[in-house]
């Protein structure tokens, strides 16, 4: 036999080796291969004496003189307890002679510890910052999931929004960290609802690809903290009604992004048109106790008022949307108004912003200390732009903000589900009561008149005694002006609009200006200084404002908005 055929033979044990070697002198090649396989035999030997416990692998595998010897090494080091892991083991006793050292194996031991202690304590603050985001809000923790999510009914379902997934934006994807986890979300529905799910999404501010739900989502958006149009909640209710007729299988998946307030307004909303409940209260108890540990879910006033609003139309309307009824917002009325309330406005709608105190010409450049006037009856507080029909045009919804150094706070009115007068108290006011200030008895009266009528409101005001004690100015008077320092007062088109909107009164605010110590009237060729003054004075446009506001504003229909009788002085 040769040496390769010799090297080629498995399993070979050392007294065969001896045996089949041929005794050759001529031949010294032969007997030098001998005598190198002969020490490499008596080594093995060797190290089988010393009886040392023998590897998985043992030397059953070994085919050559080098993996003898590491076979040797690795019963060695593995009696020595070195060895950690099996697969070190089959590393080093493999076949292809592949292997790693034991310091090795013994380092990536520990790595792999950590690794696993740092994932599991990230996991451990992901669930803590889960439950602490979710609040009240009750969890779905069964089968291995940990969900922001709850059964309302046994096919609707309310949840938090879907994030960790970079179609909703960065900020959506690390929301993934302490919100429910697309994931997640999608696993647990591809489990219990698969091809019986529709997911309806209420956010305006995130979205995500329709396609991870299978393209089985439908967006009804709407802004936190506030109120959708009529129309989209009869929408909602249409659709999600449809897929759940399908099949009595189909499940409603309602999330916005808290999954609290919004999908509560569109669940009690959908529980009335499925006619769970007869009444918008009974709706809205049912779902607070359901999703909520606390039973405190929907607690928005406004939103709680528009459910209220799509119960009627549903017992009026036939569930039908009705037109938005047009009207004119006259002005506002504080009752028990303590002295730091004292807001600017801004009233808006779905489209934008309608009007504002401060963009106004008449009132941007005045603070909310002066165009609240207090009316005749003590402890009333008026808003409204004298000589003018109103403040804004109003059709359907509508927003009135409130922005107050203590806290803004807002109310979502519809002009077909109230009256011209309505009044709210603090409970029907949104972000009221966080306010610091306490306000025992401080209600908002909102007075508004229909359009037809909005234009009778100017000619139909009374005469002032001023306004017909004081003679008409001399016909030569036309050549003279008055110094009005209104910013507009370059355009003479804002000139003629502002004298047209104020009416009957124009003449009144032109001499009441007139006997203004801090007013100058200038003729063709001099100057005349008001009387009981050493000399001129420079004009303060504030007080020249707040001096023509107040002037207008002597009106008794400012205060009443022709309700006298009611409004009378103490």
């Amino acid at each position: 036999m040769d040496v390769e055929s010799a090297k080629a033979a498995p399993h070979v044990k050392d007294l065969d080796l001896e045996a089949s070697v041929p005794v050759d002198s001529g031949h010294n090649n032969v007997a030098e291969n001998t005598s190198s396989k002969f020490s490499a035999s008596s080594l093995s030997t060797w190290a089988k004496s010393l009886k040392f416990p023998q590897p998985l692998g043992g030397t059953q595998t070994e085919s050559s003189s080098e993996n003898t010897e590491k076979s040797s090494f690795s019963r060695l080091t593995g009696g020595l307890g070195l060895r950690l892991s099996p697969k070190a083991s089959q590393q080093i006793d493999s076949p292809e002679g592949t292997s790693s050292s034991p310091q090795t194996g013994f380092i990536g031991t520990i790595t792999k510890g950590f690794v696993d202690t740092s994932k599991s304590a990230v996991k451990a603050v992901q669930v803590k910052a889960r439950h602490v985001v979710s609040q009240n809000k009750r969890r779905y923790q069964e089968g291995g999931f940990d969900l922001d999510m709850t059964y309302i009914t046994e096919n609707i379902i309310a949840m938090g929004f879907p994030a960790g997934d970079m179609s909703s934006g960065f900020f959506g994807y690390f929301e993934g960290f302490y919100r429910n986890h697309m994931e997640e979300v999608i696993k647990f529905f591809e489990t219990h609802h698969k091809d019986k799910y529709k997911v309806y999404n209420l956010c305006s501010e995130r979205l995500y690809d329709a396609s991870l739900f299978e393209g089985k989502v439908a967006s009804f958006p709407f802004d936190d903290h506030n109120c959708p149009p009529i129309q989209l909640i009869i929408s909602f209710c249409h659709s999600a009604y449809s897929w759940l007729k399908e099949d009595i299988e189909n499940v409603v998946v309602v999330h916005c992004k808290a999954g609290m307030a919004k999908t509560g307004l569109m669940i009690t909303s959908l529980l009335l048109y499925l006619k769970f409940f007869p009444t918008s209260e009974e709706s809205i108890d049912y779902y607070n106790q359901k999703r909520c540990v606390d039973g405190k879910g929907l607690v928005l006033p406004s939103q709680i008022r528009y459910v209220k609003y799509f119960e009627r139309v549903l017992k009026h309307f036939n569930g039908e949307d009705q037109p938005g009824r047009r009207c004119m917002l006259r002005g506002i009325r504080l009752h028990k108004c303590p002295y730091w309330i004292r807001p600017s406005l801004t009233i808006s709608d779905h489209n934008g912003v309608l009007f504002s105190t401060k963009k106004h010409p008449r009132t941007k450049d005045l603070s909310p200390e002066d165009f609240w006037f207090a009316a005749p009856k003590k402890g009333i507080m008026v808003f409204a732009l004298p000589g003018e029909p109103g403040l804004t045009e109003l059709c359907g919804d509508f927003k009135i903000q409130f922005h107050d150094r203590q806290g803004d706070f807002y109310c979502w009115l519809n002009t077909t589900m109230i009256e011209n007068r309505t009044v709210l108290t603090t409970s029907d006011l949104d972000g009221f009561d966080k306010r610091k200030l306490p306000s025992p008895g401080f209600v908002v009266e909102v007075v508004m008149v229909d359009y037809e009528n909005a234009n009778d409101v100017v000619t139909t005001q009374p005469k002032t005694q001023t306004e017909e004690t004081t003679p008409k100015p001399p016909a030569d008077a036309t050549s003279s002006t008055i110094i009005t320092n209104n910013k507009d007062s370059g355009n003479g088109n804002s000139e003629k609009d502002d004298q047209v909107s104020t009416g009957t009164l124009s003449i009144e605010t032109q001499n009441l200006s007139l006997q203004n110590s801090n007013t100058i009237i200038k003729t063709d060729t001099t100057t005349v200084k008001s009387a009981g003054l050493d000399g001129p004075k420079p004009i303060n446009i504030r007080e020249e404002k707040v001096s023509e506001f107040k002037a207008m504003a002597a009106d008794a229909s400012v205060f009443s908005f022709g309700d006298d009788e009611d409004y009378e002085s103490d």
